[in-house]
């Protein structure tokens, strides 16, 4: 073989190796990534009534805008706990206390999410209750990453 034609192959294929690394590398990236297969919100379409469709998807929205600054205290709760632990001297009192506010600011979130659909069941009749049962009984999006594409728009996930 000439040199010339052993260049090409050799070029040939090292480009058919990134091709395939570039490959796998974009497959495990969607594969790996928290959203993957995406979740649908519930089709709550022709189960709900309009007005009782909009009752629940407003109630999502104002629950999740009264957790929002819940939801950022959460956060540097959570990184001061990962601090403490991270620090050449493990505090255990500092360190219990950041967990026991941490578990505090979780369960005021979720109080505040079951005292809303309490009073949103109390509109709901029977077989509309069994409809928002079953939306929440959908698992939670993952949380959205820092850094990470945007949001789809559309109606709240379920919680």
């Amino acid at each position: 073989m000439g040199k010339r034609i052993k260049i090409l192959i050799s070029i040939s294929l090292l480009l058919n190796v990134l091709l395939i690394g570039i490959v796998i590398g974009n497959i495990s990236h969607r594969l790996f990534r928290e959203d993957f297969p995406p979740r649908h919100p519930l089709e709550l379409t022709g189960k709900l009534s309009p007005d009782k469709e909009k009752l629940l998807l407003d109630m999502r929205e104002r629950v999740d805008q009264e957790n929002r600054e819940v939801r950022k205290q959460i956060d540097e709760a959570r990184e001061k706990v990962l601090s403490i632990l991270g620090a050449p001297d493990f505090d255990e009192n500092a360190y219990q206390a950041e967990a026991a506010k941490l578990d505090k600011l979780h369960g005021l979130m979720m109080q505040r999410f079951a005292d809303a659909t309490k009073e949103l069941a109390k509109k709901f009749n029977r077989a509309e209750r069994k409809v928002l049962a079953e939306y929440l009984r959908q698992p939670p999006p993952p949380p959205p990453h820092k850094g990470g594409p945007p949001p789809k728009p559309g109606p709240p996930p379920p919680p």
